[in-house]
């Protein structure tokens, strides 16, 4: 009756994907908000400068930043992002940090530190492996600054605003200091980065591994319960023949007013019944399927012709709209049962006067389709899924297990029963089966236990 819950692995990794997604997000909103800082940044290089190449990197890192805005405005509405979307940010990023730092000085850029938190993000955001990678691809970027730098290639490396020339005054000594401290800084940040990623996936499979045995007793306990009310609600049963058949022997018997009250106890004894059977047909576990190629057309013609008697009672008409021939492989006797369930909560829910319309027809892909229509009241939006729970019910006398039951006969067959609003008013509910090889190919899941 109750599915178990998706392997722990498959839980963690999903769980992961989507916290990171959401932490991703968040660090981007950051990143847009701090954005213009890099330009600005750059842009002071500029003040009393005449180097020409300092002008084309801000202009560089204009462009590249509005690359970042434009990527990151199309993550907006994704819930979960994929590995290009995840990898998009550090090749935006890296470039404009590495050219930035470059018309501010190369290694003596005040902007340098940033690499520190940098580093960390990607440990976080990223799988150990890859954020690795990108821990070497950043040092990497720092390395060729620091090449510039040192070899002096560049004359006016510096701006003029702080000092101009290939230094600012500092020592080898004192900038190799600078290079290897922000190497093992790199280091550390990536190491620390990776182990709360770790912490938190620990974290994620332990809360899950909980869900997982919590989900386990419960179905345990939900399966004992379920065998021992199929079993009371079996013993209830030859009692309450018993009694049916004693009413029947005293109702010849008897006249005028206590016959009346015997054919109200017949009664109430025979909805007893179908209730008891009913929930006898839900608790006992799914039939294996005896499929075979069904026109489903013509089972719609057959459900309609038993219930013509029932639709004239109430006033209603049946219609079963014609079209070309419709064949699914399916157990004719089930879809048969589900039709039946459905056609009788139409003609309940149906005004007098008003039509209930079956029609089969094939899809696209080679799907059966079977729709039954009413002009009933509908059911509210939030009423729509909950009546295919076990004991809900819209009826006043309902046992709540019909469409709980048809539901679970036809994702026996691989398809799905779902209820709709109507346009115009009333309710449409849709019989879905699988193609016929995509029938042969599945395998049979049981859906009640």
């Amino acid at each position: 009756m109750h599915s178990l819950p998706q392997p722990t692995a498959a839980g963690v990794e999903q769980v992961q994907r989507e916290a990171f997604s959401r932490m991703f997000r968040q660090v981007t909103k950051v990143l847009l908000f701090l954005s213009p800082l890099p330009v600005v940044m750059g842009s002071l290089g500029l003040i009393g400068d005449t180097a020409e190449w300092r002008r084309w990197c801000v202009a560089l890192a204009l462009g590249l930043v509005l690359v970042g805005l434009a990527v990151a405005a199309s993550w907006r509405r994704q819930p979960v992002l994929s590995h290009e979307q995840g990898t998009a940010l550090p090749l935006v990023a890296f470039p404009l940090f590495t050219v930035v730092n470059l018309s501010l000085g190369g290694l003596e850029s005040p902007l340098i530190p940033l690499v520190l938190p940098v580093a960390f993000a990607t440990a976080i955001l990223f799988p150990p492996a890859r954020a690795r990678r990108w821990a070497g691809y950043l040092l990497a970027l720092v390395g060729v600054q620091a090449a510039v730098t040192f070899t002096g290639v560049v004359g006016d490396l510096v701006p003029a605003l702080f000092g101009g020339g290939q230094r600012a005054g500092h020592s080898d000594a004192l900038l190799v200091t600078m290079l290897v401290v922000t190497t093992f800084l790199v280091l550390w940040a990536n190491f620390i980065g990776t182990t709360m990623r770790h912490t938190f996936r620990g974290m994620v499979r332990t809360a899950l591994d909980a869900r997982d045995e919590a989900l386990k007793a419960h179905e345990e306990r939900v399966r004992s319960l379920t065998t021992l009310s199929g079993e009371i609600a079996h013993e209830l049963k030859n009692p309450l023949a018993s009694v049916k058949g004693l009413a029947a022997m005293i109702a010849r018997e008897v006249e005028g007013r206590p016959a009346e009250r015997l054919a109200v106890l017949r009664r109430e004894v025979d909805r007893m019944q179908e209730i008891l059977e009913g929930f006898l047909n839900f608790s006992r576990p799914l039939l294996p399927l005896n499929e075979a190629h069904v026109p489903l057309d013509g089972l719609c013609r057959q459900v309609a012709e038993l219930h013509e008697g029932m639709a004239g009672e109430r006033g209603v008409s049946l219609k079963v709209t014609e079209g070309p021939p419709v064949e699914a492989w399916c157990d004719a006797r089930k879809v048969r049962q589900v039709l039946i369930d459905v056609v009788q909560n139409a003609l309940d829910a149906a005004p007098r006067g008003t039509t209930v319309e079956l029609q089969a027809w094939t899809l696209p892909g080679g799907e059966g389709r079977v729709e039954v229509r009413d002009r009933g009241p509908g059911l509210a939006e939030e009423v729509r899924e909950r009546v295919f729970e076990p004991g809900i019910t819209t009826k006043p006398h309902g046992s709540g297990l019909g469409l709980a039951l048809s539901r679970a006969l036809m994702r026996q067959h691989g398809g799905e029963l779902s209820l709709r609003a109507r346009d115009g008013g009333g309710c449409v509910a849709e019989l879905l089966l699988p193609a016929a090889s995509q029938a042969l190919e599945a395998p049979r899941k049981e859906a009640l236990s």
